[in-house]
């Protein structure tokens, strides 16, 4: 594994950033905003990141977002989504990462992901 992300879905991005922050002292390593939602990278500690996500529409239907491990390149996600038995393959998100989701203990939903191809 190469890092550990911790993605939450925020309604006040802006309060949400300032808790985390100004409060805790995590620095900002990233962000952006299109039309489906804006948000922000947090680097928490060693190789551990909180991302903060506040979509343009809440739907009724959303679920949490999953606990996600990056790793080093997109034949390593293929790896992991075997070793997993994936239920669905891997494939490219909207924001461009290569990756897949699948259930994990105790309700959790999983994410292995890599920014390299």
């Amino acid at each position: 594994m190469k890092a550990l992300w911790l993605p939450y879905v925020v309604g006040d991005l802006a309060t949400a950033r300032d808790f985390y922050t100004v409060r805790l002292g995590l620095s900002e390593v990233d962000r952006w905003l299109n039309d489906r939602e804006r948000g922000t990278v947090l680097h928490a500690a060693g190789d551990a990141f909180v991302e903060l996500v506040e979509p343009a529409e809440r739907s009724p239907r959303s679920r949490p977002p999953p606990l996600a491990f990056e790793v080093d390149a997109a034949s390593t996600v293929d790896g992991y989504a075997a070793r997993l038995a994936a239920q669905r393959p891997p494939h490219r998100y909207p924001r461009g990462h290569y990756g897949f989701e699948t259930p994990g203990p105790a309700g959790a939903t999983i994410m292995v992901w890599s920014e390299l191809p």
